[in-house]
């Protein structure tokens, strides 16, 4: 009469038909008859199948990251250490990964090469790989180093890592008397300043004076014989510092004064100045007689003394004699010729009179008439502006 499910019939059968029956699984079919005849109803039901077999494919998606990462600033000439992470984030194997560095004009590797490369392999899910990129900072400026992932079966990814490369700087100048007397006092000043872009730490001022020199005074430094040294713990980016140091000297010449300047970053500079230490000529006569008085037709010797007492050479120095009516010029001798013309004496020249030397001359005279007589004894040199006279007095009777 009817079924559950329902059934098709094909002539006196019933079929009922299933697409698919799971492992372990059961279905029941109800079927309703009408008997039309009294009897042992006999009812058979026939199965048939064609079995079945499954296979599973998993699908997974291939993701890479990269992460580049670097210091934010380094000084020039100094090895950036930069690192790139690659890694499979996906859920299937990535196939050939290759990663490439571009290297900034501004940064060098140790190959020299521009872009470096780095093959990697495969990456399966979740794993990774650290890369060391180590590249030199070549000059001053601002560059990002740009890496790149990529893969057979994943496409490319980027990241970049910007380095600020910084120029530390020091510089020194010295400036100071040019000329000065010898006993005298030269002042010099040196000016310390950071040039760089950093600060500099335990920066150290070291001014050697020259041997024929003495430190007079040197504010806020450490004085060892002739040396003074300054100790700063900071000098900050853009700053200076001024010092002065003051000496003395001698010793007459070009003395230079040499001074250094170093920081614990390894920077390091120097100048110099140069004093030209002059002496000054001091020239003193001196003109005595003996004996004094004396009597007409007696004679007197007269000792003429030229001293240089200063501490510089003098040059042509001449001395002139004139004698009054009193008494004559006889003879003389010395240091230079001396040569009597009536009543007029000439000492000729010396040529050259050294830093406390003494020239001497005698000169033998006669009195002639009585009176006060007065000696004359004129000199010049090449120091002396205008000439110096010196007197004697002898009385004759």
């Amino acid at each position: 009469m009817r079924s559950e499910p329902s059934a098709t019939l094909e002539g006196r059968k019933l079929v009922w038909t299933f697409d698919a029956l799971d492992k372990g699984s059961t279905t029941t079919i109800k079927v309703w008859y009408k008997a039309d005849r009294e009897g042992t109803l006999v009812n058979c039901a026939t199965m048939t199948a064609i079995p079945r077999g499954c296979a599973a494919t998993v699908v997974g998606r291939v993701t890479l990251a990269i992460d580049k990462s670097g210091p934010a600033t380094a000084n020039i000439g100094q090895q950036i250490p930069y690192t790139v992470v690659v890694k499979n984030t996906g859920s299937a194997v990535a196939r050939n990964v290759v990663v490439t560095d571009t290297v900034p004009d501004g940064l060098s590797s140790a190959s020299g090469q521009k872009v470096l490369t780095f093959n990697v392999g495969d990456l399966a899910p979740g794993q990774s790989r650290d890369i060391s990129v180590p590249l030199k900072a070549d000059r001053r400026g601002r560059f990002c180093n740009v890496a790149a992932a990529s893969a057979s079966n994943a496409a490319e990814v980027k990241d970049e890592a910007c380095t600020t490369v910084l120029q530390p700087g020091l510089a020194i100048s010295k400036e100071g008397t040019k000329e000065q007397f010898l006993g005298r006092t030269a002042t010099y000043t040196i000016v310390v300043s950071n040039t760089g872009d950093t600060d500099l730490k335990d920066v150290v001022v070291t001014d050697t004076a020259p041997a024929a020199t003495r430190i007079v005074k040197a504010d806020g430094a450490s004085i060892s014989g002739n040396t003074a040294t300054w100790r700063m713990a900071t000098l900050a980016k853009g700053a200076k510092e001024n010092l002065s140091i003051v000496l003395t000297s001698t010793t007459p010449g070009s003395h230079c004064n040499d001074v250094t300047v170093r920081s614990a970053e390894g920077l390091s500079a120097k100048d110099q100045a140069c004093t030209l230490w002059k002496g000054i000529p001091a020239v003193l006569i001196e003109v005595v007689d003996d004996p004094d008085p004396i009597a007409v037709g007696e004679s007197t010797t007269y000792t003429i003394r030229v001293t240089n007492q200063g501490t510089a050479e003098d040059k042509n120095i001449k001395l002139v004699a004139n004698f009054g009516k009193e008494i004559d010029p006889v003879s003389g001798s010395g240091s230079t010729t001396v040569t009597v013309s009536g009543k007029s004496v000439d000492f000729g020249n010396v040529a050259t009179l050294a830093p406390k030397q003494t020239v001497t001359w005698t000169l033998r005279a006669k009195g002639v008439v009585a009176g006060d007589h007065r000696l004359k004894v004129r000199m010049t040199s090449d120091m002396l502006t205008s000439p110096v006279t010196e007197e004697e007095s002898t009385h004759v009777y």
